[in-house]
């Protein structure tokens, strides 16, 4: 056999090359997606559960009792708004009664509507009664004091995230204790549930 029989040397494999080493790179590819999905989910929905209570609850601070507002709020409840979580966390003194309501979504461009309820309580223990409720039912208090464009009211100002994705604005003012022909020892107070929804949850 000559020289030019032998088969054809092939050239020594590269020194440490492998296709494990050659997959790390699309698999750390893979995991950054994961990251990043993962933290799109967690952020796209912000809002954590809220205990809210359904029940009827004593008010600390004064002789009322708080109960749900749901029925009463039934007449300005529209499309699914304000969605349940918000609902769920608004009471109202045991005993008052829903005199009239209000809808202001068409000129708002946006969800905001109001009922107006009287109880047979003063005004600084409703003022105390929102300012206590709101705050156990997860409402952020924002402002409290004089009421804006009312002279002589109250008013408890809170804001709470939605379940929708959005924050909701809440406005308990408290009219001035009256005492009219009829109303008990203690009076009588006008007061109104402002509910609206903020578009920058910023």
């Amino acid at each position: 056999m000559t020289l030019d029989d032998a088969a054809p040397l092939l050239p020594p494999p590269r020194a440490g090359f492998s296709m494990k080493a050659a997959m790390i790179v699309p698999g750390i590819g893979l995991a950054i997606l994961f990251v990043f999905i993962g933290a799109g989910l967690v952020t796209s929905n912000p809002v954590q559960p809220t205990k809210t209570s359904t029940g009827s609850f004593s008010v600390p601070g004064t002789p009322l009792r708080a109960v749900p507002a749901v029925h009463d709020l039934k007449v300005i409840t529209v499309s699914g708004q304000p969605p349940g979580n918000i609902l769920n966390a608004i009471s109202v003194p045991q005993g008052s009664r829903r005199v009239s309501f209000a809808n202001n979504i068409e000129a708002a461009q946006q969800y905001d509507a109001r009922i107006t309820l009287k109880a047979d309580n003063s005004q600084g223990a409703l003022e105390t009664f929102f300012k206590t409720a709101m705050k156990k039912q997860g409402w952020q208090i924002i402002d409290t004091g004089p009421a804006d464009h009312n002279p002589g009211a109250l008013e408890v100002l809170g804001k709470k995230a939605g379940s929708d994705g959005f924050y909701w604005g809440m406005g308990a003012v408290i009219s001035a204790t009256t005492f009219a022909s009829g109303s008990p020892a203690g009076g009588a107070t006008s007061f109104s549930l402002e509910l609206y929804q903020q578009p920058d949850p910023d």
